[in-house]
């Protein structure tokens, strides 16, 4: 599934992988898949992130030749590779302070763990809930 700008921005650090078919053209974040399904797919030998270009790298570069979804996106298929830095300490200085966001109140007796793509949520108050969903 396509990723938003705003989200591709948040993870410009991370592994760029189409999420699928493309023909050879600009690079946007439409044609970027969501990694936070990476580790699964690694932990299941279904995709290889070897020499993987960033999401960063990627928003605005060329694809060159034809390529199917899963695919990650390397120097070899990728031209106009961009850097992900330029402009940054810029936009940095410009950029007003933003108010961190408010704590999530959590009741007494209640657990949260994040780990393996995976939240965890024990709740001890109430019947002893106990709650798991991939992230």
């Amino acid at each position: 599934m396509s990723i938003e700008l705003e989200y591709a921005l948040e993870h410009k650090n991370d592994p760029a992988v189409l999420c699928c078919r493309m023909e050879p053209g600009e690079i946007s974040h439409h044609n970027l898949e969501d990694p936070a399904i990476f580790p699964d797919l690694v932990d299941t030998g279904l995709l290889k992130l070897d020499g993987c270009l960033t999401i960063g790298q990627c928003l605005g570069a060329t694809l060159k030749e034809v390529s199917d979804s899963l695919t990650p996106l390397t120097a070899e298929i990728v031209d106009n590779i961009q850097d992900p830095g330029a402009g940054e300490e810029e936009a940095e200085e410009e950029a007003p302070a933003e108010a961190a966001a408010p704590a999530m109140a959590v009741p007494a007796g209640t657990q949260m763990t994040f780990g393996g793509g995976v939240v965890k949520l024990y709740i001890a108050e109430g019947k002893d809930i106990a709650i798991e969903f991939p992230v």
